[in-house]
């Protein structure tokens, strides 16, 4: 696929799309009766979102990246920019709004792991194209859109324009989505512009309908995608690029924070793919990747240098599986 990039490019990498900021409480494993109160033990504070995790996870691992949205012109907002700089990711396609306060998540984690969370839409939810600097997606190796289904200004012929736009620049792309009732038709017109697609498994019962992820999966490849992947959470992922099948599981870590393991599947299989690794070499790194972020609290906290997670696939086994399409 880099063969469509017909010139040097700036950024390795732009993320475009929801930024929040994540306030995670741990364990919460109940809700309190009205008028009353539980008690939990830690709270802490991490810039989140789709687009933000993606984005700094890519930066975390070495890449050059630049993230786009919008926030709030608010102390939220000032504290997810500070949290942007001080992960060495550009933010110059950052803007502020006094229409919306920055988005917001309350993530309550409980003891194995999972998480619950409150999010409010936000200013990411008025992201729209005049937004975007087209200058930026001309300069990206390739264009990420995160949290689909959830830019409420920009989903759909909007993102279905951008994508198109990065094509014609020569930059490659890549969509999440965060699925919500009634926006399976946004995905479906985005798949012929897309190079790579990673949905998990639940959002793809409702974007096409069926509930195999081997269904699934074939849906969007015959839709247009390049690369698709379908996450399965705790059984692994399979991704095809349409003539051969992976099916691979997880490594085995500690389970601490499951928040941001998707997003961290998707900046690990870009950065591969970046670096010019064939599929499945992406799609092992990638899984690494996600299992290294829930060993911690935090969607993007735990991620390391690209060399950490090359010496972590030395000490651990991955199932992998190889079929034909």
């Amino acid at each position: 696929m880099g063969k469509r990039i017909m010139k040097e490019k700036h950024y390795d990498a732009l993320s475009l799309g929801i930024l929040v900021l994540d306030v995670f409480g741990k364990p919460i494993e109940q809700f309190p009766p009205a008028g009353t109160s539980l008690f939990f033990d830690s709270v802490e504070i991490h810039g989140g979102g789709c687009a933000y995790n993606t984005g700094v996870d890519m930066s975390r691992l070495g890449l050059k990246v630049c993230v786009m949205g919008l926030v709030g012109d608010d102390a939220f907002g000032d504290l997810l920019l500070d949290f942007l700089k001080k992960e060495n990711v550009d933010i110059s396609g950052i803007q502020k709004t006094n229409k919306a306060g920055t988005s917001f998540s309350f993530v309550m984690v409980e003891g194995r792991g999972q998480r619950r969370i409150y999010t409010s839409f936000g200013a990411s939810g008025l992201l729209c194209h005049n937004d975007v600097c087209l200058k930026q997606i001309d300069d990206s190796k390739l264009l990420h859109i995160g949290g689909a289904c959830m830019l409420n200004a920009l989903d759909g012929e909007g993102e279905v324009e951008l994508l198109r736009y990065a094509r014609s620049a020569g930059t490659l792309t890549c969509m999440d989505p965060v699925y919500r009732p009634e926006t399976a038709h946004l995905i479906v017109q985005c798949l012929p512009y897309l190079d790579y697609f990673f949905p998990n498994t639940e959002e793809s019962v409702h974007i096409t309908g069926y509930s195999e992820p081997a269904d699934q999966l074939r849906f969007y490849l015959e839709g247009g995608v390049k690369i698709a992947g379908i996450k399965t959470g705790g059984y692994g992922c399979l991704v095809s690029d349409g003539k051969t099948l992976w099916t691979m599981g997880i490594y085995d870590v500690p389970v601490v924070d499951t928040c941001g393991a998707g997003d961290a599947f998707v900046g690990g299989f870009l950065y591969s793919a970046i670096k010019g690794r064939s599929v499945p070499e992406c799609a092992r790194f990638a899984s690494a990747v996600a299992s290294l972020c829930v060993t911690g609290i935090g969607a993007t906290a735990p991620i390391p240098h690209a060399r950490e997670v090359t010496a972590f696939m030395d000490k651990h086994s991955l199932r992998m599986e190889e079929s034909p399409v």
